[in-house]
């Protein structure tokens, strides 16, 4: 069933939406819950792990499968993919945002505990171990449930969204290890790399209602990535190199803690970069978002990172 988001061939902003997409439902608290699968090409033995991709606010599941063409390469890389929607396009990620506080009625912990649930149950994918994958408001709603523990999270890919402060205060170290690969742009307008007021008009409305943000704040990625070594168990000071990158790309540092029993964590900070998916595409003009960096593979670079925790012993996963 191809379903109302895939009867156009071009998404909101212009991108190629996949047809290899299968829309299913799902009913969690009394609402339908869509989602697309993007399944392997043949069973698979023994049964494969699950990645669940959200999108950021305003999106929908086949326009991210688009942007990440994860719904190719997720499967490719031996990954049942899975893009679920958000009611109204958005997740709660409980940030201290007005909007969201709307949609408290709406439980989207629910519906992604629901959701794997169901894959493990049909046997399509197991149920411990899941990797979880984002972009912005989704990124931030993956990030809030590996670091409370709300499912059992093997890896985390957050892209433009490495956490919101609400979350962590409720949590400051997270509640389980796990693999994180961070992608986050040092002139990102909507979610700040050093951290502070959530959207463009951020850092004018925390002016003006004294302290509270209407769109909530984020954590600097450095700190969430931190966060994140500490959980894993990661000693000594992470390793900083500086990519090689093509001529007039944007110039990317790689900080990774790689040391001790644990996982590892690696954030990739984009100088210059902006509210994008590294080696997407410029979704909407740089003046809005900022400038995306071309050549940085970030899906390849998450799918490795998750594929290599998939594959090493389970007391010492990397």
């Amino acid at each position: 069933m191809k379903g109302r988001a895939l009867e156009r061939s071009r998404g909101r902003h212009g991108l190629e939406l996949p047809d290899n997409l299968a829309h299913e439902t799902l009913d969690v608290g009394g609402l339908t819950r869509d989602y697309w699968v993007a399944p392997l090409p043949l069973a698979a033995e023994p049964t494969p792990p699950l990645l669940v991709v959200l999108h950021g606010a305003g999106a929908q599941g086949p326009g991210t499968a688009a942007l990440t063409k994860l719904h190719l390469r997720g499967p490719a890389a031996g990954f049942v993919t899975v893009f679920p929607d958000g009611k109204g396009r958005v997740w709660n990620d409980r940030r201290d945002a007005g909007a969201l506080r709307q949609r408290e009625n709406v439980d989207d912990v629910a519906f992604l505990q629901a959701l794997v649930r169901r894959f493990s149950s049909d046997g399509r994918a197991r149920g411990d171990g899941v990797y979880l994958a984002g972009i912005s408001n989704g990124a931030l709603m993956s990030e809030h449930v590996g670091r409370r523990g709300l499912l059992a999270v093997a890896g985390l890919g957050l892209v433009a969204g490495p956490g919101t402060v609400t979350s962590r205060a409720e949590t400051p170290r997270p509640a389980q290890p796990a693999t994180v690969v961070i992608f986050a742009g040092t002139a990102d307008p909507l979610v700040p790399y050093g951290g502070g007021p959530i959207g463009p008009l951020g850092r004018m409305v925390l002016r003006r209602s004294r302290g509270a943000s209407n769109r909530g704040l984020a954590v600097a990625a450095e700190i969430a990535a931190a966060d994140w070594a500490a959980a894993n168990g990661s000693v000594g000071a992470p390793m900083i190199d500086v990519l090689t990158v093509p001529a007039g790309d944007l110039p990317v540092t790689r900080i990774a803690w790689e040391t001790g029993p644990g996982p590892t964590v690696v954030l990739y900070r984009i100088e210059g970069g902006g509210h994008t998916w590294p080696g997407g595409a410029q979704y909407l003009p740089a003046r809005l978002i900022g400038p995306v960096a071309k050549r940085l593979d970030a899906t390849g670079l998450l799918l490795d990172r998750f594929w290599r925790r998939e594959t090493a012993p389970r007391d010492d996963a990397a």
